[in-house]
């Protein structure tokens, strides 16, 4: 066994927090020379250049920072979601959610190896809950005892409970010394925590020199019956599953088998351009905060824009000599895929946006595989809302897992989310075998309560609401559709503009040139692209050129003169007993 090795640099509030800060205030990956920029404006440039780094070793202790790569370089950093609600707790003094979030981080987080924060320790222990436990069991404990613990665990392979009965035996006899040279005393989490006010620490002889550190009364009050669920031990003894063959999870990752939100979905929602369906998935989807990717599906988009590639990264030696070596690069899910895997009490969402306009099973690869979700429980360990099955994949394996041979899963803390346009099934067909491993919804192409405004808002100058309008158009549409046969839905979306392309300036023809540059073009363009003379009057404009122009030159319902007879009588003659979208349900 290895040996645990402590982080070592400050434990101090004031710079734990700053370090959260910047990470919070940059919002996504952050490189590592502009973290230690921004340090360097908020606390002065007068310490070691090493200095500044080695303060963002707590929060990535306890989780609540990420790198890029745990191995290699670490050029890039960024701030969990838990790491977000901490600094917004920090900054509120809002003691309950701090203590909170750091409960979650040690119910969740690996520390005795693979720890971003400590990467050069190697260690079955998770010092912090080792710690936790022995204050429960202890009443109390000082850093020597705390270091004596950590020392009989990890270098004398003495069980917990001789410990606790050493420490006991010696209070009893009056004997509280404990070697001070112990390189476990310096204990940087610890003193973290007491800063934090998780802790308390009080002194227990007259010199000042050892205290006594305990649990604060708040957190005692919250989480005392919760400490003993916390592991002491990272390392996974064998067991057995029946008909399947024996499997040791001692050298795998303590994430596997942590508990986990269970509400991974893969949903597609389909519907016209402007339907609202991106609308939908913000409102209705994802919480505001939530961890996310989005990307947009297009023709020339690959499975290593997706998954990742490997390329060329010169790094710099000490003496300056260059070299060159090849590393995998992450794409998006990957990405997502390894926040969501250390982070497994918050949800994680990926957002495809229009998934059919590139080719999605090629794209997806044998990511494809991973799409099936658990929907109840089986003889495997992990929880439903996770893949069904497993695939192997050394480069997304080693960046997630630290491990290439571990086997890739989707966890049930991430969902993915796509978006298609029914108008765009010409670009790429997804087929059923697709299509079948998501859960498919229908944004229908109505007005809501929530659209009053732009429902009842007139197009210029006109008599005309975008309601009337659009339901007219989208009529003949349909009725268009059920004699072509068509499979393609050309309708206007309700959201397919905004308020202020609607609203007339005066000063300027080029905001009212918006509304028949998007809509007449839409029109002339695309939905009536091979029948236009089904709605524009073609004899007289026989170009959008003409047909723009005519819109423009005009005022008030003559700027529908290009449309046929029909057409424009639909759209104005009853626009003064138009019934708008009203405010009740």
């Amino acid at each position: 066994m290895g040996k645990i090795v402590l982080p070592k640099h400050s434990s101090d509030k004031s710079d734990f927090v700053t370090a959260l800060k910047i990470y919070y205030e940059k919002k996504g990956w952050v490189e590592n020379q502009d973290f230690v920029d921004d340090l360097k404006r908020e606390i002065g440039d007068g310490q070691y250049p090493s200095s500044y780094n080695k303060k963002a070793q707590l929060p990535k202790y306890f989780g609540f920072v990420i790198t890029e790569n745990i191995n290699g370089r670490s050029p890039r950093q960024k701030i969990t979601s838990l790491g977000k609600t901490l600094y917004e707790a920090l900054q509120n003094n809002d003691q309950l959610a701090i203590d909170n979030a750091f409960m979650i981080s040690m119910e969740n987080i690996q520390f005795g190896r693979n720890n971003l924060g400590s990467p050069s320790s190697d260690s079955d222990i998770e010092a912090p809950n080792v710690a936790m436990h022995a204050i429960k069991d202890l009443g109390y404990i000082t850093y020597l005892e705390l270091a004596f613990i950590l020392q009989n665990l990890d270098d004398n392979n003495l069980d917990y409970n001789s410990c606790i009965t050493e420490i006991t035996n010696s209070r009893l006899s009056g004997n509280f010394v404990f070697d001070d040279t112990n390189r476990y005393s310096d204990n940087k989490p610890i003193m973290l925590l007491v800063n934090l006010g998780i802790l308390t620490a009080d002194e227990v002889n007259s010199h000042g020199r050892v205290k006594s550190i305990t649990f604060s009364t708040q957190f005692r009050d919250s989480y005392l019956n919760d400490i003993p669920d916390l592991k002491m031990y990272n390392k996974k003894e064998k067991y057995i599953v029946f008909e399947e063959t024996e499997r040791s999870f001692e050298n795998e990752s303590d994430y596997d088998f942590v508990e986990r939100l269970q509400v991974g979905t893969n949903t597609l929602l389909y519907g016209v351009p402007g339907a609202g369906k991106s609308f939908t998935i913000e409102h209705e989807y994802i919480n505001e905060g939530s961890p996310r990717e989005r990307l947009v599906f297009h023709p020339d988009y690959t499975y290593s824009d997706f998954v990742g590639q490997i390329l060329p990264v010169v790094t710099e030696d000490n003496d300056g000599n260059k070299n060159v070596s090849y590393e995998f690069t992450p794409g998006p899910f990957t990405t997502l895929l390894k926040e969501a895997y250390y982070n497994p009490k918050v949800e994680h969402f990926l957002v495809i946006e229009e998934i059919n306009r590139g080719n999605a099973p090629a794209i997806f690869g044998e990511i494809f595989q991973l799409l099936d979700r658990k929907i109840k429980k089986n003889s495997s360990s992990f929880p439903i809302g996770t893949s069904e099955y497993e695939i192997s994949n050394t480069d997304i394996a080693k960046f997630v897992y630290n491990n290439p041979k571990h086997k890739v899963h989707i966890p049930s803390n991430m969902s993915i989310i796509g978006t298609m346009n029914t108008s765009d099934q010409n670009v790429f067909t997804l087929d059923t075998a697709f299509q079948r491993r998501w859960s498919m919804r229908l944004i229908e192409n109505t007005f809501k309560k929530d659209d009053v405004e732009l429902a009842n808002t007139k197009i210029l100058d006109t008599s005309v609401t975008w309601k009337k309008f659009c339901e007219t158009i989208n009529e003949i549409i349909l009725d268009k559709n059920a004699r072509m046969t068509s499979s393609e839905d050309k309708r206007l979306g309700t959201h397919f503009i905004q308020i202020s392309d609607l609203q007339p300036t005066v000063e300027s023809e080029r905001y009212n040139r918006l509304f028949p540059e998007k809509v007449i073009k839409y029109l002339w363009d695309d939905a009536f692209k091979f029948t236009r003379e089904e709605i524009f009057d073609i004899v007289n404009y026989n170009s959008l050129e003409k047909v723009i122009r005519a819109f423009i030159d005009a005022e008030g319902d003559k700027r529908f003169s290009f449309f046929v007879a029909g057409v424009k009588n639909l759209l104005v003659s009853s626009s003064s007993n138009d019934d708008n979208v009203s405010t009740e349900e």
